[in-house]
């Protein structure tokens, strides 16, 4: 039978266990609070980068380098994961063909992926650059742009502007007019691949200042013209700008 003593002694230990719980509860609420913000208290963007992953392979017919971010977000660090991985599986698909010809592709085909960081006040971008060489007269340059919001939410173009698509096809033919003053400007090219269609606009970068439109070689003018970027500051369409990525003054 169990005596007063007993019954004492369980309800003090149920009690202890009960305040050993709650304070480990509070310990993990606090680690979850302070591992997004900076030392000064201030947040920290959930795709603000923490280390570099590097990819390296070669072999008698390739060579791979290929880098990413490890950023404070494990979901964003695993998209950056995919994202690479899947553009080396993509180049090694694409180069099968030389266990058909042996040596003679010794040497000459190549992968390699970079990035860069470019930071406003409210968004975290990242550009990565892709060049490779997989047989034919030349090689291919490719950017694609990543730009994360301060809650990590990876963004459109679209998603920039207070009426979406009826935004960017306003904003589309302010960047086709800043096209079209460039010496040799070809307009068929130019209304094809600067129409507003999301694919056209993939490589974008949010700056303090407005809006920056990455167009690769082949999309809105032939092959030698190389790289062109096109800036457009926030005050040209302020009046579609989220306010929440620019400092406006309506």
């Amino acid at each position: 039978m169990i005596n007063k003593k007993q019954i004492i002694f369980f309800i003090v230990a149920v009690l202890a266990i009960v305040a050993f719980v709650a304070i480990g509860f509070k310990k993990s609420g606090e680690d979850i609070k302070t591992s997004n913000t900076s030392p000064d208290g201030t947040a920290i963007n959930p795709a603000e980068e923490t280390d570099k992953v590097r990819i390296s392979e070669k072999n008698e017919h390739y060579t791979i380098d290929a880098v990413y971010p490890k950023v404070t977000s494990d979901a964003i660090s695993t998209y950056f994961k995919s994202y690479v991985e899947g553009e080396v599986t993509q180049f090694k698909n694409d180069t099968s063909w030389v266990n058909d010809v042996g040596s003679a592709s010794e040497g000459m085909l190549s992968l390699s992926i970079s990035y860069e960081v470019v930071k406003s006040s409210t968004v975290q971008n990242y550009i990565f650059s892709e060049s490779s060489y997989t047989g034919g007269a030349h090689g291919l340059q490719v950017r694609r742009t990543f730009s994360f919001d301060k809650g990590g939410q990876l963004l459109s173009i679209s998603g920039l502007f207070t009426n979406g698509m009826d935004g960017l096809s306003a904003f589309s033919k302010l960047v086709q007019k800043e096209l079209l003053k460039r010496e040799n400007a070809q307009s068929d090219w130019i209304a094809d691949g600067a129409s507003p269609k999301e694919e056209n606009y993939q490589a974008f970068v949010v700056t303090d200042e407005g809006l920056t439109v990455l167009f690769d070689p082949y999309q809105v003018a032939p092959y030698a013209e190389g790289n062109i970027d096109i800036a457009i500051p926030v005050s040209s369409f302020k009046s579609i700008a989220k306010p929440e990525f620019w400092n406006l003054v309506r």
